[in-house]
């Protein structure tokens, strides 16, 4: 077997074999989910325990595997389990993303449209999965590349270490405007986007 003494988790070993054999002994184990020994390994320990010299050995040995299936099983009930929240996390934080009163994008270091909510396609008047793909530039009045180029540099230069929220105020099409707060991703591969409309006299004409 092997030594657990330097074992980087060795504290959070031990209790997991403790629960293990504690169920063994006196509750229901977890159900098996590990597998069943091989017919090869079930007829080695019969051989064993069939000899008075090495039955206590043997059945030792069944009790050292059946310790580390239970271990097995409740590891994988505490995977499922693990799993189970981060996928309800993971919704949750979609759905406050798709579903935000505000326009979010996120946006490539280039300016193209990796992702945006619902609210986003509603500001552009498209679907939210058509924005994917499309220059940010694109999509506002003529004139307006010089504000996206200057938010796109200010947010993507991550060489001085700045996290700070870079805010410009451009035109749509239709000559309304909307005021961009934009900062790098924690990757630093996309800028996120916050997209509101303007309530104060245009930066920008």
């Amino acid at each position: 077997m092997a030594d657990t003494r330097d074992y980087p988790y060795a504290e959070s070993y031990e209790r997991l074999r403790r629960s293990a054999r504690d169920l063994i002994d006196h509750g229901v184990p977890p159900p098996n989910r590990g597998g069943t020994l091989s017919v090869d390994a079930l007829q080695l320990l019969y051989q064993r325990a069939s000899s008075p010299e090495s039955a206590a050995d043997a059945l030792k040995l069944l009790h050292e595997l059946q310790t580390y299936q239970v271990e097995l099983d409740i590891l994988f009930e505490q995977l499922q389990a693990n799993e189970h929240e981060l996928t309800e996390d993971l919704a949750h934080y979609k759905s406050l993303y798709e579903f935000a009163p505000v326009a979010y994008l996120i946006i490539a270091n280039d300016g193209v449209i990796i992702e945006g909510n619902q609210a986003a396609g509603v500001l552009f008047g498209e679907s939210a999965g058509e924005l994917t793909g499309k220059a940010l530039g694109s999509l506002l009045a003529s004139g307006q590349e010089g504000a996206v180029n200057a938010l796109l540099r200010s947010s993507g230069d991550h060489e001085s270490g700045s996290r700070d929220t870079a805010k410009d105020s451009v035109k749509l099409p239709d000559h309304s405007r909307v005021t961009i707060s934009a900062r790098p991703a924690a990757g630093g591969d996309s800028i996120l986007m916050i997209l509101t409309e303007a309530t104060t006299s245009p930066i920008n004409s």
